[in-house]
């Protein structure tokens, strides 16, 4: 029983919810009401649950060494002993195959979406991790990757101006989670993270916190006023949802510098005031785009 709730930790189904971007382009493209775009959407939110899933047994495998130093990682099941090293590789390659397995389903270049995003987190967790700036780059790629596989698996044209709000929010986060592992952390971050932390000196990293982060807003309410959005809503107030948007970057921002922001969906576990703003701007979007 213990070793079947291991192999549960291991794939971090909690940390699924990043999958979610795949949805956008059926949000965004109005089809939530077409049944099967919605299939198509779900089985490829479940490919990216196994593939992301496969990426976090695999790096636990590699990195099991510096989280056994972090005060909350090395409760991890192959950091903490409880599971060895070779049982969370061979998960991952397992979760590999079933994700492409599952891909194959859709249209074939929906395949092509999955292997990409598999070559480019597996690269990161094999070494360019370590690269300052390029950890966070990769780290973003990732999730436009599955953005533009949500409008792939539906068929439908993915806007430039998704994929921008992806990169640039993505970008903020990645950021904002190094900013809050150096404030928790402090010089113990350079054992728990092996990184060119230099790079990522207090100042530097407030500088590329506050870039993305207006980068990420300045994108979005672009995207809110664009032809292609105001030309295909019935109801042009999609700027409205740029105020909830706004509330949540700044909520992540600040939390970051008091470094209790590990991750996204930490703040939606522990952080009311962020979870609201998100169930806002989602009611918001709804009504304006379906109501």
């Amino acid at each position: 029983m213990r070793g079947l709730r291991n192999i549960v930790r291991l794939a971090r189904p909690g940390h699924w919810i990043k999958n979610l971007f795949v949805f956008a382009a059926v949000v965004f493209s109005r089809e939530v009401t077409n049944s099967a775009a919605l299939a198509k959407a779900a089985v490829a939110f479940a490919a990216f649950c196994l593939a992301s899933s496969a990426i976090y047994a695999l790096n636990d495998a590699l990195d099991r060494k510096e989280d056994a130093l972090h005060p909350v990682k090395r409760l991890r099941p192959v950091a903490s002993g409880e599971t060895s090293p070779w049982t969370a590789a061979v998960l991952g390659v397992v979760l590999m195959a079933a994700s492409i397995a599952v891909a194959a389903t859709l249209p074939c270049p929906f395949i092509l979406t999955v292997v990409a995003y598999l070559v480019v987190t597996l690269t990161y967790i094999g070494g360019l991790k370590r690269i300052a700036v390029l950890d966070v780059l990769l780290i973003a790629l990732g999730f436009v990757v599955r953005a533009y596989a949500g409008g792939v698996a539906i068929t439908v044209p993915v806007s430039p101006w998704l994929i921008l709000c992806t990169l640039t929010l993505a970008l903020f986060l990645g950021f904002a989670k190094r900013k809050s592992e150096r404030v928790a952390l402090g010089e113990g971050a350079a054992e728990t993270r092996l990184i060119e932390w230099a790079t990522y000196d207090d100042k530097t990293l407030d500088h590329m916190m506050t870039v993305s982060a207006t980068l990420a807003i300045a994108t979005y309410m672009l995207y809110t006023v664009s032809p292609e959005m105001t030309t295909h809503v019935v109801r042009p107030w999609m700027f409205l949802t740029v105020l909830p948007v706004v509330y949540a970057v700044f909520r992540f921002y600040r939390v970051a510098n008091t470094g209790q922001a590990t991750g996204p969906v930490e703040m939606v576990r522990r952080d009311p005031a962020f979870v609201a703003a998100l169930v806002v701007w989602l009611a918001m979007v709804a009504v304006i785009l379906f109501a």
